[in-house]
């Protein structure tokens, strides 16, 4: 922890010590709310023990419009809009197991192409704190991994996870581990394989009714490689390990309901001369302040990466991008954050979403805006146990 603190205060000399002062005085005035998406999909668990013997369908679908205005020198601004749709076939022969097969389209406004995916699960929950997944896996609420680390847009974009995971939800710990086996290889092939790994947990230090300090732990990482391809080039590898500590409150008050502290530091190793960044390894820090009201919820944090890169994360929180001759060896955001979410029926909502950057170096201004739809429907097929 004393060398956590040392690396912080080198981190944040100068001005970033001026701005980490100001944003601590508003965290510990106002609370805080940690970089927490909306609950896009949340129908990857059930353990109805009624529900043995029965078929269900179940249709999630995610419609939305994200668009990033964009002010940085390694990326531009661009504009996502479209839908995914997943129906899909829920068998369980017994209450702790359960199988679903079905399809997902994902589709964008103003193209005629789309994308169909297949949907398989096995799904074996031996106690309700345990679940182990092997084919498409449980991506609800992004992992729990913050936007520098996993970019929320993956959901948006790329063909639904798949590989093996085990959830773990215990009363002062929980963890999520898994596997995102994006390419497979056979001998001979011309490409390398890709899997996506991490482990996502939370330790509970101290807690009452409306109190709870825990500490979050992440370790994430992308590999590209093989021994058995005929694929040019050495093997790749991108690790983000991440701790901190966040405090979560409940406030019992009819408009501001809730508040969270969080601050994270974060390590990234990444290949060297993969981007225009010099060595092979970053840190960050990142800090986030909010309050959850009946009218949303209000969010500022402050996030410092000194040559900082993962693929896999936003691209405005990197310190440089792959292909791009752009790159800068500290990377300062004050972000402002907003986000709304209206229940319309069970599991599904309606949202905005606002993040506003201000870039101090550079004194311009970033801002990405998102509506979003979600449905998720579950209708039961047998009365009867088959």
């Amino acid at each position: 922890m004393i060398n956590i603190i040392n690396t912080i205060k080198r981190l944040t000399s100068g001005f970033g010590q001026k701005i980490i002062g100001v944003f601590l005085l508003v965290l510990l005035s106002f609370g805080v709310f940690s970089q927490e998406g909306p609950g896009l999909n949340v129908n990857y668990a059930h353990s109805d023990s009624t529900l043995k013997g029965k078929l269900l369908v179940e249709i999630n679908n995610l419609n939305f419009f994200k668009d990033n205005e964009f002010k940085s020198k390694y990326i531009d601004g661009y504009t996502l809009t479209g839908m995914w749709i997943r129906p899909k076939v829920l068998y369980y022969p017994d209450n702790k197991f359960r199988l679903e097969l079905g399809g997902q389209v994902l589709a964008y406004n103003g193209r005629e192409d789309y994308k169909l995916f297949p949907w398989f699960s096995a799904v074996y929950m031996p106690t309700k704190n345990i679940t182990f997944r092997m084919g498409n896996l449980d991506q609800d609420q992004n992992h729990g991994l913050a936007e520098p680390v996993m970019d929320s847009e993956h959901l948006y974009k790329d063909k639904p996870e798949a590989g093996i995971q085990l959830k773990i939800n215990r009363n002062r710990w929980i963890a999520d581990f898994w596997i995102d086996w994006q390419k497979m290889i056979f001998k001979g092939d011309p490409y390398k394989e890709r899997f996506v790994f991490g482990t996502a947990g939370r330790i509970t230090l101290f807690q009452t009714e409306k109190r709870k300090l825990s500490m979050p732990i992440v370790f994430n990482g992308l590999h590209e490689g093989g021994e058995i391809d005929a694929a040019t080039g050495l093997a790749q590898t991108h690790i983000v390990v991440s701790e901190g500590l966040k405090y979560e409150y409940e406030t019992g008050g009819s408009l501001v309901k809730s508040g969270r502290l969080e601050c994270s530091f974060l390590q990234s190793t990444y290949p060297q001369s993969e981007t225009a960044l010099p060595g092979r390894s970053g840190i960050g820090f990142f800090v986030q302040a909010a309050l959850n009201t009946d009218y949303g919820t209000f969010a500022s944090g402050y996030w410092q990466g000194n040559r900082f890169f993962t693929p896999l994360g936003m691209p405005l929180y990197q310190n440089g991008a792959t292909g791009q001759v752009a790159a800068v060896d500290v990377n300062r955001l004050l972000v402002l954050s907003y986000r709304f979410e209206r229940k319309i029926f069970n599991q599904s909502s309606f949202g905005f979403v606002s993040d506003n950057f201000y870039n101090p170096t550079t004194r311009k201004i970033s801002n990405a805006a998102a509506l979003f739809l979600s449905v998720n429907l579950s209708i039961l097929c047998s009365k009867k146990a088959l």
